[in-house]
């Protein structure tokens, strides 16, 4: 999907992800601060260096998130999410068992992480993505990157580079067309609460969770 038409004032185009060219261009806009729309495992989400302080307040914009609510951050590792949050023994855990893969873990937030990031408590939400190719971006970038859905406010999230460039084409920098997304968000376990607690349920159920943690709560009001 190339050359779709975007409005005048904005700069965002769709490049096909099948090109090793395009991800390399990905990755040198978000080093330089641009804002992109990428697929990962589970939806498009908008991408944005959580070093670069203007991106990041351009990903707020855009999502119109109220302060304090948090934003995901993607990894490239379990080894570089404690980097930015304090892994408990029962993160740990969770992470060899579903990492790669579409389990969003909400941390203690380690000092240096740009506080917008953070919601509820201090604390920042991360995952390593199953896609390899958001991985390879994160390496590439030198840092990991913003998570949420690339969608406006009250709309439904993007599954396809078409339904991203739809959304968001007019306040992004690129949109990388990866094909259709899986669909399920990633299931989102606060393991700042003692005993941990399932904020969303998603592509993991809950017993899953729980025959790694068995102390992990299940939440009446997850969706």
């Amino acid at each position: 999907m190339t050359g779709l038409s975007i409005p005048p004032d904005a700069e965002s185009q769709v490049d096909e992800m099948s090109s090793t060219c395009a991800v390399a261009r990905c990755a040198r806009l978000l080093a330089a601060g641009g804002v992109a729309a990428i697929p990962t495992d589970t939806l498009y989400g908008l991408a944005a260096s959580i070093r670069a302080p203007e991106a990041v307040a351009r990903i707020l914009g855009i999502k119109t998130r109220d302060p304090g609510a948090g934003i995901p951050v993607l990894v490239e590792s379990a080894a570089q999410a404690g980097e930015i949050a304090d892994l408990s023994p029962e993160a740990r855990r969770l992470a060899r068992a579903f990492w790669p893969g579409a389990v969003t873990l909400v941390l203690p937030a380690r000092s240096g992480v740009d506080r917008r990031l953070l919601g509820p408590g201090g604390t920042v939400g991360v995952r390593v993505p199953a896609s390899g190719i958001v991985r390879d971006l994160i390496r590439l970038v030198g840092a990991p990157l913003t998570g949420t859905s690339a969608n406006l406010h009250n709309q439904p999230p993007p599954m396809t580079a078409q339904a991203a460039a739809d959304a968001v084409g007019h306040v992004v920098d690129l949109v990388l067309d990866g094909g259709p997304g899986a669909g399920a968000p990633s299931t989102v376990i606060d393991l700042a609460q003692d005993p941990p607690l399932i904020l969303r349920n998603g592509a993991v159920d809950a017993p899953t969770i729980q025959a790694v943690v068995p102390a992990v709560r299940p939440s009446v009001d997850a969706g």
